[in-house]
């Protein structure tokens, strides 16, 4: 939200859903995997499952079964305690009952089931090797695979936090951040592309006279009842500049699609109404500056950002340290570093609380409509995680869409 003035943690235990024992981290095929030590329960990541199955498009239609409505609740994912869903996996003589975690894209597997897609071991001269070279590459093996380990989850990623697509280069040169391997969505994402739809046409309406505009129908917090209070409502599809427009559509896609797709709509449209109500009430109580119309959608983004980092707190977003060219962007791959999506929202958290600081000037930005839109979506992402946990739902027996 923008005021326009007058020329302008600790990481948590995981433990086996059946023993209840802490889970220990090992090594398989130099990929992550966690072990029960008392059943032998394992529990991977999709894109480790994938490398060690050897088989790309199996473990696709796995997760497509998983984020299908019709898959069955599972038993508590061991990251985030949420139910997973229960889906089939055909093999050849069997079929194995897998739980997919579809917000921490973790997979469990029970004793004796993941040795059951592991690919073979592709044939190597390391037979013929002395003893003491085969053991030497084998510690260097588990060198390489600490290594991947602390990268992915106790580093920033640096090298493997660059993304494929182009355009995510050109964001991050602006210093926005990028999502890496977002969560797949089930349903198109109206309510975000209507809401930004309409920011857009109002931007393109108001620019002809867009000084006017704003003094008309912004919201000024000593007169918030001018037009029956419809400023309330009107100063959050108004934008002071193109700058300020395409900053807050990018972070309302980006993040708001995850977000309408795990609430659904309507629950999301009452997110986006109350983040920004609150926004400007935080904003017209404590902020001195009354007098100043304030407009711009960064109210109910907060609220939308809040949300998707205590829904999917373990997404990861990239931020690139901008070198002097695209061109070196582009060559520079270790140049990125990535972090959770919670860590990105505490630092963004942080950084409104010191800049809303009575003591500091606040610009032309209002720092606590911020804190205010944020507030609202971390107590509705956690309330309906807690309604999720008290009860769980059943979901039909799962139907295989092939």
């Amino acid at each position: 939200m923008e005021i326009v003035t007058a020329g302008k943690a600790k990481a948590a235990v995981m433990k086996c859903p059946h023993c209840n024992l802490e889970l220990k981290q090992e090594s398989c095929k130099q990929r992550i995997v966690f072990r029960c030590p008392g059943c032998g329960g394992r529990m991977v990541t999709m894109s480790g499952l994938r490398h060690l199955s050897g088989d790309g498009s199996a473990m696709n239609r796995l997760w497509r079964a998983a984020v299908n409505d019709g898959a069955r609740a599972g038993s508590p994912c061991v990251n985030c305690q949420r139910p997973t869903s229960r889906v089939p996996l055909p093999l050849e003589q069997t079929t194995l009952e897998l739980d997919v975690c579809r917000r921490c894209q973790m997979v469990w597997f029970d004793p004796a089931e993941l040795e059951q897609i592991l690919s073979p071991e592709p044939q190597s001269e390391q037979t013929g090797l002395p003893p003491r070279f085969r053991e030497m590459l084998a510690l260097r093996q588990l060198q390489l695979a600490e290594e991947r380990i602390n990268r992915e989850y106790r580093s920033f990623g640096a090298g493997e936090a660059a993304p494929d697509e182009p355009w995510k280069y050109l964001c991050a040169l602006l210093g926005l951040p990028v999502e890496l391997d977002a969560p797949p969505c089930r349903r198109r994402p109206c309510v975000t592309w209507g809401i930004a739809l309409t920011c857009l046409m109002t931007f393109l309406l108001s620019w002809p006279h867009l000084g006017e505009t704003i003094s008309e129908w912004g919201f000024i917090p000593l007169e918030w009842s001018r037009k029956y209070g419809a400023t309330l409502l009107t100063s959050m599809f108004l934008h002071g500049g193109i700058l300020h427009l395409v900053g807050n559509l990018y972070f309302l896609l980006i993040f708001g699609d995850n977000v309408e797709n795990e609430f659904g709509r309507g629950k999301y449209a009452l997110l986006l109404l109350i983040s920004g109500l609150c926004a400007s009430g935080l904003h017209a109580l404590f902020d001195p500056r009354g007098a100043i119309p304030c407009v711009g959608a960064s109210g109910f983004i907060s609220g939308v950002i809040a949300c998707y980092a205590v829904s999917f707190p373990q997404m990861r977003l990239s931020f690139m340290l901008a070198p002097r060219s695209l061109y070196a962007a582009f060559l520079l791959r270790r140049n990125w570093f990535s972090i959770p999506a919670w860590a990105a929202f505490v630092i963004y958290l942080v950084l409104q609380l010191v800049l809303a600081h009575p003591t500091r000037p606040g610009g032309g930005v209002a720092y606590l409509a911020h804190i205010g839109g944020a507030l609202p979506g971390m107590a509705f992402a956690l309330i309906c995680r807690s309604f999720r946990k008290s009860a769980p739902e059943q979901l039909p027996a799962f139907r295989n869409p092939e």
